[in-house]
């Protein structure tokens, strides 16, 4: 299975749309809990694979590991709260928003493997500056010149960076024991 960007943009969209009828106050809060909530069902989308090399019952073992990768969803809303609540510049959210985002996908044990010999246990390292520069230049598009369609374009934005984001960072898992030693790194697809 890859990472399906057209099903996270449907879900952002979703998300953008059922907040224009959110007049209680609770915007920032409903906001941060659904896009954490897609972007954890949007990574768990994707697909691991890892080359992984170490030692197993004292002979040199080297394969292909497969798997996922998770967030804690439960975290990430809780740092995105504050962030949709600050009222911040455009290119303050962009940045805070990339930054929370990677924080959740950064994580220690975010991913999971297994292969021929066991399993392995990792996390993922990326470019959160990729999801910056995306928002900053989708939150000055939508100022300057649109006039309608502003949650299709920033959900298609947002779902772009993310995906980019991911795909462009590296995997690292720890050989899990019966190995004695070993990793491997990889990609998320």
């Amino acid at each position: 299975m890859a990472l399906i960007p057209q099903t996270f943009a449907a879900d952002l969209i979703s998300i953008f749309s059922a907040m224009d009828n959110i007049l209680d106050g609770t915007g920032d809060e409903y906001q941060a809990e659904k896009m954490a909530t897609a972007i954890k069902i949007f990574i768990l989308t994707g697909q691991v694979a890892t080359v992984d090399a170490g030692t197993l019952s004292g002979n040199t073992y080297s394969g292909a590991g497969n798997g996922i990768m998770t967030i804690d969803e439960e975290s990430l809303k809780d740092d995105l709260q504050p962030t949709f609540e600050a009222k911040y510049s455009n290119d303050q959210l962009a940045a805070q928003m990339a930054t929370d985002i990677d924080n959740a996908c950064k994580a220690d044990d975010t991913v999971t493997t297994t292969n021929s010999g066991g399993s392995g246990l990792g996390k993922f390292t990326g470019d959160k500056s990729i999801i910056e520069n995306i928002l900053k230049a989708c939150f000055s598009t939508m100022n300057g010149m649109m006039s309608g369609g502003g949650n299709e374009y920033y959900a298609a934005q947002l779902s772009m960076a993310v995906e980019t984001y991911l795909k462009d960072g590296d995997i690292t898992v720890t050989l899990l024991p019966p190995f004695s030693a070993g990793a491997g790194t990889g990609k998320i697809a």
